[in-house]
């Protein structure tokens, strides 16, 4: 099975205490700890990085399946929280907020795009991850 994106992800952290660089073929970015985690807070953190996959798939998601229904959608907002209830119980509260003259049969059918969105799909299936030395 080949990977759903072009490139691979490669994330470096040196000795800059938890300050990661990450870059995805031209793109790059940072994330980090909050200083109350003795980071430099330069940047979100892994698990806000993870929120933000799933807000940014789901808006995207939405405003594509919008587009091409010509739903008088103006903007979606998503907000993700993650409630760490222990290491192996977790649960993502996903709240989208569709702004917009949407009639209520609209509004409905762009929830359950939401939940089709391949983060949400992904997160929601089977997940193994292989690690190696390289």
């Amino acid at each position: 099975m080949t990977a759903a994106f072009e490139d691979k992800v490669v994330v470096t952290t040196a000795k800059t205490k938890y300050e990661t660089k990450i870059s995805s073929g031209k793109h790059s970015w940072i994330a980090d700890e909050p200083a109350s985690k003795e980071g430099t807070d330069l940047g979100p953190s892994p698990h806000e990085l993870l929120a933000s996959s799933l807000g940014a798939c789901t808006s995207i998601t939405v405003r594509m399946y919008a587009d091409k229904k010509g739903y008088p959608l103006d903007s979606v907002e998503v907000h993700v929280t993650i409630d760490k209830r222990s290491p192996e119980d977790n649960q993502l509260t996903r709240v989208v907020i569709l702004s917009g003259n949407l009639t209520e049969p609209e509004r409905e059918r762009l929830l359950s795009v939401a939940n089709a969105c391949p983060v949400h799909k992904l997160l929601s299936g089977k997940i193994e991850i292989e690690t190696k030395l390289g």
